[in-house]
């Protein structure tokens, strides 16, 4: 008899610990599936963006870019905080920091002067590239960070 409770025992036990490890794999699979999405949802912001930038309109003044980015910079922020959100803090950091030097003078206290110099390192003529293709170079580098 004692066999036979000892044989129960550590039936239930790893029947337990069975049950207790496909809910951590299960719960782990459906955080990576989230993070999976939101990675996809904020990287599809950008399509239309990249399109306007790639795009070639005759006569077109300075600052094309930055109005471009300035557009739609809501639609990026709001993909942004939501894949903040899921990602794990490891990744986290990691697309913060590209976040930074995406709007890289989004620091400043006036919404008004935040909107003007969000994206002006794109206007700087030390630049040799043209302002689309430093912007294009810009949101690659953001794209990049959220890959594994």
């Amino acid at each position: 008899m004692c066999k036979e409770i000892l044989s129960v025992a550590i039936s239930v036990a790893g029947t337990i610990g069975g049950v207790w490890l496909g809910a951590r794999f299960s719960r782990q699979a459906a955080q990576d599936l989230l993070a999976q999405q939101a990675k996809a949802e904020f990287a599809s912001t950008f399509t239309n963006t990249l399109v306007k930038l790639h795009s070639e309109i005759p006569n077109t003044g300075e600052g094309r870019a930055l109005h471009i980015l300035q557009d739609d910079y809501p639609i990026h922020f709001s993909a942004y905080l939501k894949l903040r959100a899921v990602v794990p803090k490891k990744q986290q950091n990691a697309i913060e920091e590209s976040w930074k030097h995406y709007a890289e003078k989004d620091h400043y206290e006036l919404s008004a002067e935040r909107e003007f110099y969000r994206f002006c390192h794109i206007l700087e003529p030390k630049k040799d590239e043209h302002q689309c293709l430093l912007a294009i170079k810009h949101i690659n580098a953001l794209l990049s960070s959220i890959s594994p």
